[in-house]
């Protein structure tokens, strides 16, 4: 895939929970210089589409967003960002030229049962980070103690110094006295983990377009397991340096990684 050819296509991004788009500044930016960047802001949060059942409405806003793009699109998306990509992708498959999940929360197989299951005893909270996310910080004296609180919280340790950057002033606005405060509305945060999807288990043969995954290889999300699971379901995946959030953590292997899968894609669509 040379410069030329990548000229005009269009890279639709989507975040991960809690993360606007924004914050994704320095693995993204340099995208730009072969694709035209359309990363989405905070996907939950149109009135039009509210949290509910198996994200099916995450994304349908989604799907919304490609109306004022020029299709098809080479979609790629981060955790939450990455399922709702595939998602789209099944529901209207002459919109993408191909799909890139970063360690996404596809739950196959027993994975997929297991959270049909937990939803239905009302123990989402449990199996999902919104347990977590329940009560969370919201507001701080100023953006500096905001970095300060946020470097000694283990989702946070191992973020480069621009992506806290990114995050910390794109993920809040500030009040008349200089609080920073969050934009992503962690009630719509909680939601979104209690509704994850239970009903994908066979989604990657239903998927009419090329696929990939990219999976960090510290992740507590897509282990061995979940990674030889998705191997047998015919998805390839690829390791990367990192967590679970290693588009933040190492932002230039994570975005060579997207390219080179991004080749193997679009050469098979060629």
């Amino acid at each position: 895939m040379t410069p030329a050819q990548t000229d005009r296509s269009t890279l639709l991004f989507a975040h991960a929970n809690g993360f606007p788009g924004v914050c994704y500044r320095s693995f993204l930016a340099p995208l730009g210089e072969r694709f035209v960047l359309h990363p989405l802001d905070r996907l939950g949060h149109h009135p039009d589409f509210p949290v509910g059942h198996n994200w099916l409405a995450l994304r349908d806003e989604l799907l919304h967003a490609l109306e004022d793009l020029d299709t098809p699109v080479i979609g790629v998306g981060h955790s939450m960002g990455g399922v709702l990509m595939a998602m789209a992708a099944e529901a209207a498959p002459a919109h993408f030229r191909c799909v890139v999940m970063l360690d996404p929360p596809l739950m196959l197989g027993m994975d997929a049962w297991g959270m049909k299951v937990a939803k239905q005893l009302g123990l989402a909270d449990r199996v999902t980070p919104a347990g977590k996310s329940l009560g969370r910080r919201t507001t701080w004296p100023d953006r500096q103690a905001m970095r300060h609180y946020l470097r000694r919280r283990g989702l946070f340790r191992r973020f480069t110094e621009q992506a806290m950057d990114d995050y910390v002033e794109g993920g809040t606005r500030l009040l008349d006295d200089g609080q920073a405060v969050l934009v992503y509305d962690p009630d719509i945060e909680v939601e979104i983990f209690r509704h994850l999807p239970d009903h994908l288990g066979d989604l990657p043969r239903r998927l009419r377009v090329p696929h990939a995954v990219l999976a960090g290889e510290d992740s507590d999300l897509l282990t061995p397991r979940r990674c030889r699971r998705l191997r047998r379901h015919g998805v390839p995946v690829h390791p990367v340096p990192g967590t679970h959030m290693f588009p933040m953590e190492h932002p230039d292997e994570a975005r060579q990684g997207l390219l080179a899968v991004l080749d193997e894609l679009l050469g098979e669509t060629a």
